[in-house]
This record gives structure tokens, C-alpha cells and sequence, in this order.
């Protein structure tokens, strides 16, 4: 009994269900985005995991009182609207770029964490950070200048609009790092995915026509994007936290491109540029130099 009770919690398998389920989200979304528009897609998304996260937290705290406080209610709509804001841009930078492209740019969000972190939270910052910066910098800028020399359409908005997708995460994590002690992950989830399904509901309704039928196969991309990506990973990711440092975790969300680049090759046939290898190196190697620098560096 105690055996299968630790591998079912070992940190190491949290880790591999976490990455394996949430490098499944760019191709789901590419798979969806024929029939959707992105925001769409991403109200979708959010719309059922939000429905799951409650029910979630029904399910863990029956016959419980669920503590909540008024202070919490700003930093929770913020939570939301930031969330809301990272996976309509990620959407719309996977309609514009490709999978690759998009994904690796994205995964630098811990950089902004980093560099943001000594005036938000106060706290210091590595000198080999820095480093790290550089080289994912250099990386961003092959791909951005580089990238399109093959093709008439220009990739830069696609790539810009998935960098911002990576500010607007970073300051999702941020905020959640300061909430992270005061309340639980399913009331924090249920709270934060719900207010980001209401600010992408309402801008579905005044930017585009409304809300449209999608052919049934489509509401299944949306549900498994819902209950793989976003709820299985991100909870096995949300538990491996509580058992394994924050860098760690941090370091093994590096393998999400090489995952994501694998499943895309496998069901999309959608190949890698010598560029985008060469950039999500750079961008890889940064990021690990980045965040396997020691706070004692600094």
C-alpha cells in the first residue's frame, strides 16, 4: 500500500505527467483554430476549466467551510485578467506562427519572472541570470530576423504576440506567488479560471459576433485542452511544487518545447526550420543558465 502510494506522489512522475499533458496544448489548439477563431479557442478552453476546477473544489471541501477574504478579491481579478489576456495572445501567435516558434517564445516567461522579481517580491536576482538573459535575447532575435527569410508572410507579429503572451504568464505567476500561501490551489484555480473565462466571454461578445456552433469534434478539442493541458498538468505540476523546489520545476518546464516540437512533428507533420533549432537552442541554453543560477550568486 505504502509503495503505491509513493509512486502515485512520486515528484518525478508528477513532473513527467505534468510536462508530457501540457506540451498536448499548442496541438489541440492548432487543431481547433481552423474551425475557431482564436479568442474563441481560448474562452473555450477556460470556459471548461473553469467548470472542472469548481467542481474540483465542490468534490475536496464537502461538509468544509472555504476561507475567503475581501483583500483577496483585487489580486484575483488581476490573476484572471492576466491569464485571460496570456492565452488569447498564445491563440492568436499559434494562427500566425508555428508551433515551434510560438512555444519556445512563450516558455521564456520565466526570464520575466526573474528580471521582475527584485521589484515586486524583493527579491535578489543572480548574476549568472543575466547571462541566461543574453543568450535567450540572441536566440529571439535569429528567429525574429531570420525566421521569415523562406516565406512572403513576416513572422514577427506571430513571435510578438507570443513574447507578450510570456509578460502577461509572468505576471500571472507573479501575482500567484503572492497568493500561493493564503489560499488553496483549487479555490485559487477556481477563482482565477473563472474571471478569465467571464473577461474572454465578454470580449468574444463585442470584438467578434458572438458566440457560434462548432462541429462536435471541435467541442472535444476544446474539453481535452480543458482536462489534459490545463487541469492534468497543471495540477501534477501545482503538486510536484509542493514536494520539489521552484527551480526545479521551472528547469523540467524546459522539455514542454521539446515536447510540444515532437508531438507536432508526429500529428501535424509540421517540421522545424535549421532557424527555429538554432534559436530555441539559444533560447533553451539561456533558460537553464537563467534559472539553475543560486540566489548566494548574486
Amino acid at each position: 500500500m505504502t509503495d503505491k502510494t509513493d509512486r502515485k506522489n512520486s515528484p518525478n512522475l508528477l513532473l513527467i505527467v505534468g510536462i508530457l499533458a501540457v506540451s498536448t496544448a499548442a496541438i489541440l489548439i492548432k487543431l481547433a483554430l481552423p474551425f475557431a477563431s482564436p479568442l474563441a479557442v481560448a474562452f473555450y478552453r477556460l470556459f471548461f476549466s473553469a467548470i472542472i476546477a469548481i467542481l474540483v473544489l465542490v468534490i475536496s471541501n464537502r461538509g468544509q467551510r472555504l476561507k475567503f477574504k475581501r483583500e483577496w478579491i483585487g489580486l484575483l481579478l488581476l490573476s484572471g485578467v492576466l491569464l485571460a489576456a496570456h492565452f488569447a495572445l498564445w491563440t492568436w501567435s499559434l494562427d500566425l506562427v508555428s508551433v515551434n516558434s510560438s512555444v519556445i517564445f512563450t516558455t521564456t516567461s520565466p526570464l520575466w519572472v526573474g528580471l521582475l522579481s527584485p521589484l515586486i517580491l524583493k527579491e535578489k536576482v543572480p548574476k549568472r541570470f543575466f547571462s541566461g538573459v543574453l543568450f535567450a535575447l540572441v536566440g529571439g532575435i535569429l528567429i525574429a530576423i531570420l525566421g521569415n527569410s523562406n516565406s512572403e508572410k513576416s513572422t514577427l507579429p506571430g513571435l510578438f504576440t507570443a513574447l507578450l503572451s510570456a509578460w502577461m504568464v509572468a505576471g500571472y505567476l507573479l501575482v500567484g506567488r503572492k497568493l500561493a500561501d493564503k489560499m488553496s490551489t483549487e479555490l485559487y484555480v477556481s477563482a482565477v479560471y473563472s474571471v478569465a473565462a467571464v473577461v474572454l466571454g465578454v470580449l468574444l461578445l463585442v470584438i467578434e459576433t458572438g458566440y457560434q456552433t462548432y462541429p462536435p469534434k471541435v467541442y472535444l478539442y476544446f474539453l481535452l485542452m480543458a482536462l489534459i493541458p490545463q487541469t492534468l498538468g497543471h495540477t501534477s505540476l501545482n503538486k510536484a511544487l509542493k514536494l520539489l523546489p521552484a527551480r526545479t520545476v521551472s528547469l523540467a518546464l524546459l522539455f514542454e518545447p521539446i515536447g510540444s516540437s515532437i508531438l507536432v512533428i508526429l500529428f501535424l507533420k509540421e517540421l522545424p526550420t535549421a532557424v527555429e533549432i538554432a534559436g530555441g537552442i539559444l533560447i533553451l541554453i539561456g533558460l537553464f543558465i537563467a534559472l539553475s543560477a543560486h540566489s548566494n550568486e548574486a
